[in-house]
């Protein structure tokens, strides 16, 4: 009988302790969806799933490639803000997610005073990912003219889920006019 009364208070202990994590890891982009200081882009999955069941072909080679890409994205989120105290919070919930869904860091690029880090999990077949995680601050030190309602932005958050081809990331990003495209770039991806 001391047993379960002992391993229930157990249980409790961490389940108070643990709620706080619970409730802050997963909702950091529903956290700041209505925030005046961030600007937050939420694709649902359903307008992938239109878009991908359209069978538009337009000839252009380039299009084609964004359209194949597009079928397979199930979720695509960002934030972006000026606020410093914002960019703080969002790299210590970049770490720690990071660690919790056991994503892989597979770019870490530091240059002027801008950090650009990537984490992503591994899809099915090869260059083929499940998520990708990419987390860039400092943006106003390298693009100065980078501004969110007249301030400049400092950290810019993004999270894509699906079955995402690698090689057509930073494109997607580019044709979004989404900070962090050139890095990704250069850092050949």
């Amino acid at each position: 009988i001391l047993i379960p009364i002992f391993m229930k208070k157990q249980f409790f202990i961490w389940l108070l302790l643990s709620l706080p994590n619970l409730i802050t890891a997963q909702s950091i982009f529903e956290k700041y969806q209505n925030d005046k200081d961030v600007t937050a882009i939420n694709i649902s999955p359903k307008i992938f799933q239109l878009l991908g069941s359209m069978s538009i072909s337009s000839g252009d080679p380039e299009s084609d490639v964004f359209m194949e890409m597009i079928n397979g994205i199930q979720s695509f989120k960002a934030l972006i803000t000026g606020s410093s105290e914002i960019s703080i919070e969002m790299d210590q919930w970049v770490k720690s997610t990071s660690k919790q869904d056991d994503l892989d860091q597979m770019v870490a690029i530091s240059q002027d005073g801008t950090d650009l880090v990537v984490h992503a999990k591994p899809g099915e077949g090869e260059g083929k990912l499940k998520s990708l995680l990419m987390f860039s601050k400092g943006i106003s030190s390298a693009v100065p003219d980078a501004k969110l309602q007249g301030t400049q932005v400092k950290a810019v958050l993004l999270m894509i889920e699906g079955d995402i081809a690698l090689d057509k990331i930073a494109k997607l990003i580019e044709k979004m006019n989404l900070p962090g495209g050139e890095e990704l770039k250069k850092a050949g991806i």
